[in-house]
């Protein structure tokens, strides 16, 4: 009995000299809930959004960025910057350009005053035509009631009249003042939008066609 109780001393002992680190721990009541946090966080909602980690929601941002850009400006800057095509022509009055001449039809008739033509190699005449203009086409209208001298070169001649001399040939030495001349040719023109200011009309003679005088009975050429 002696001996029990002093064993039982010795590992009361013994167990009160060994320090804490060195005793079994002891295991927890619930293991379920060993590893739950202690506490839940309490104070106010973060303002960082919850799904910065979410590369989809980062690319839906910015597409809807993107498409709101081209929505807000595309129409009202095709509206701000004329680019309707309706709008061109609009306002557009005479042109204060010159503009680029074009060639129209020149015709005038009348009567011969005198000329000074010369017949060519080939055939054809060249010298000077003047004329009293009696009629003329729309074109040729500043010269009609004039006397016009024409410079012509190179022009075609056809006499439509008699041999006046009886030289056996009707040519130059044949015609007479008052012989009827029928004129046609080409005249420089400009666009009725173009400014008409210090343009000179140029005309260029390419056919005379002489005919004696008419007779009084007849007022045709």
């Amino acid at each position: 009995m002696i001996v029990r109780k002093t064993l039982l001393a010795a590992s009361a002992a013994a167990l009160m000299s060994t320090p804490a680190w060195a005793l079994p721990s002891r295991a927890p009541s619930n293991p379920g809930t060993a590893h739950a946090p202690s506490t839940t966080p309490v104070g106010p909602p973060s303002t960082t959004p919850n799904n910065t980690n979410n590369p989809g929601s980062a690319n839906r941002n910015s597409h809807a960025n993107k498409g709101d850009k081209g929505s807000s400006g595309s129409n009202d800057n095709q509206g701000s910057n004329g680019s309707n095509p309706g709008d061109k022509g609009k306002g557009k009055g005479k042109s204060s350009h010159p503009g680029q001449s074009h060639k129209v039809g020149y015709v005038a008739r009348g009567t011969l005053v005198k000329q000074t033509l010369t017949k060519n190699a080939d055939g054809t005449y060249s010298g000077e035509v003047e004329v009293e203009v009696m009629r003329t086409n729309h074109h040729a209208a500043a010269d009609k009631g004039k006397t016009v001298i024409y410079k012509v070169m190179n022009v075609h001649v056809t006499f439509g009249l008699p041999d006046a001399n009886n030289d056996g040939s009707v040519g130059l030495d044949d015609l007479a003042k008052g012989d009827r001349v029928h004129l046609n040719g080409k005249i420089a023109a400009l666009a009725k939008k173009c400014d008409q200011s210090g343009f000179t009309a140029e005309t260029t003679i390419r056919r005379i066609i002489f005919h004696a005088p008419a007779s009084p009975a007849s007022n045709k050429d």
